[in-house]
């Protein structure tokens, strides 16, 4: 297959003008189960601010409420009360998840993954996962497994 100059020139003008972009190294890989009963699980994974980190998560889990069954992309309302999978980087564990001891400020800093995706820490801390249910149920049943990647 014969290389297009034009296109190796502008990737790498592209990387050099947005260096942020550019593919970084792996540094750390890791495998859990987050249960759903559970509330927030400690991943095992240390974040610093500004580092990228990626998640792919597969399984399934039941709703305490509804008794619906959903992956960890949860009943896609696209809230922590969806049951989707979420994150949330802090030193200590969280509170437990329910409505009564949740700020704005707090609701803010809850990451919505679901499935997964490329993310980008926005704290030095712990990276914690959980079933995101206002009612943190301990009718909830079932488990996803995440792989969580962290780069340089």
């Amino acid at each position: 297959m014969k290389k297009n100059p034009k296109i190796c020139i502008f990737l790498i003008l592209f990387f050099v003008a947005f260096p942020t972009l550019r593919p970084q190294n792996a540094v750390k890989a890791k495998k859990v189960i987050i249960y759903a009963e559970k509330g927030w699980q400690d991943s095992g994974i240390q974040l610093n601010s500004d580092q990228y980190y990626s998640i792919v998560a597969r399984g399934s889990w039941i709703s305490g409420y509804d008794k619906l069954s959903m992956g960890p992309e949860g009943a896609g309302y696209g809230t922590i009360t969806s049951n989707a999978l979420v994150g949330w980087i802090v030193n200590k564990k969280p509170e437990k998840l329910g409505y009564k001891s949740y700020t704005q400020d707090i609701v803010e800093r809850i990451i919505l993954i679901g499935e997964g995706g490329l993310f980008k820490s926005y704290a030095d801390g712990k990276l914690w996962l959980g079933m995101g249910d206002w009612s943190a149920c301990k009718e909830c049943a079932g488990q996803v497994e995440v792989l969580i990647t962290v780069f340089d």
